[in-house]
């Protein structure tokens, strides 16, 4: 059994790698470019890859339904895939994913941003250091607390609910809001998605962790914004897609918002001239929350590892999105 493993991240290569090497039986086939990518396809069993632009999607998928298809599984070591998956998935073809694996991080990267909100780190930079100015004035009439507070989160799978368990340490009421909204222990009210403007509506807080799909692009609108509460946070660790990010400039600088903190952008990179780095109390970081932690890459690893044991042994495959 031949494996390619599209190694175009280097978060975990060595260590996919590796785990793949452990599964008796498997040949594996490294590659690093597309091009390189297609040609190793035929007679292949399975592809282990990171989620990509739409347009090379297209090109992986016309040579998996091609003539000389052979790909069994599909892995991604990404949670994002939409751009694959909008295209639909094909015939014959085990689609399996990261599940969870860097969920802790960015649950980390979602509280960071959070805090440094609340706690006015961005001012702490920008005023009180930049001027060697020990005064308090600058900074603490805008600081608030997370203790008591209400936080939303819009979506709740991996990173939701790793999120809600970190929350849960700052005293604060939990509230999800997802396609299935089925009560778990971490929160205190799951509401499904069509009472998304009644959370945002009690939320001092909202972090976005849900996927992007034609039905979640542009879920948070001027409508939306027009439902929150006045002067709530939002936190982004999703897909910029999931953000009418117009609508976002306008509701922070009408105030209706009193913060945003962005892991995402649409587009990425986020060009210069945007209008999002104007906009008042934004605090953008460039796409890295599953990044820094040694623990997410074993579980990247040893994700892959595990399904490509199970494909050998005949045993269903863990986090399948599709499959016959």
């Amino acid at each position: 059994m031949r494996i390619v493993y599209w190694a175009r991240m280097k978060l975990g290569r060595d260590e996919i790698v590796d785990a793949v090497k452990r599964v008796p039986g498997v040949e594996l086939q490294v590659t690093t470019e597309l091009d390189e990518t297609l040609q190793a396809l035929p007679g292949a069993t399975g592809l282990v890859l990171a989620h990509g632009p739409q347009d090379e999607a297209r090109q992986v998928f016309a040579t998996l339904r091609g003539p000389a298809r052979s790909v069994r599984w599909l892995h991604f070591t990404t949670a994002g895939r939409e751009g694959y998956e909008e295209l639909g998935w094909p015939e014959g073809v085990t689609v399996s994913y990261a599940g969870g694996g860097v969920s802790p991080a960015v649950a980390e990267h979602a509280m960071a941003l959070l805090l440094a909100m609340v706690r006015r780190v961005p001012d702490l930079v920008g005023s009180v250091m930049a001027r060697r100015a020990f005064d308090r004035t600058l900074v603490a009439p805008r600081a608030r607390s997370l203790e008591g507070g209400t936080l939303v989160v819009v979506g709740y799978g991996h990173i939701g609910r790793a999120l809600a368990k970190r929350a849960r340490a700052f005293d604060m009421r939990i509230v999800s809001v997802s396609r299935t909204a089925r009560p778990d222990g971490l929160v205190d009210e799951a509401l499904p998605l069509a009472r998304l403007h009644d959370a945002l509506a009690v939320a001092d807080a909202t972090v976005v962790a849900i996927a992007l799909t034609p039905q979640t692009t542009r879920l948070l609108d001027r409508a939306a914004f027009a439902a929150c509460k006045p002067g709530g946070l939002l936190v982004n660790v999703a897909r910029g897609g999931v953000i009418d990010q117009a609508a976002l400039c306008e509701a922070l600088h009408s105030g209706r918002l009193g913060g945003a903190a962005l892991d995402v952008t649409d587009p990425e990179p986020l060009p210069a001239d945007d209008p999002l780095w104007d906009c008042p109390n934004v605090l953008i970081s460039p796409h890295y929350a599953g990044a820094g932690s040694p623990h997410s890459v074993l579980r990247l690893a040893e994700g892959v590892g595990e399904n490509l044991r199970r494909l050998t042994a005949g045993e269903p495959l863990l986090h399948v999105v599709s499959g016959d």
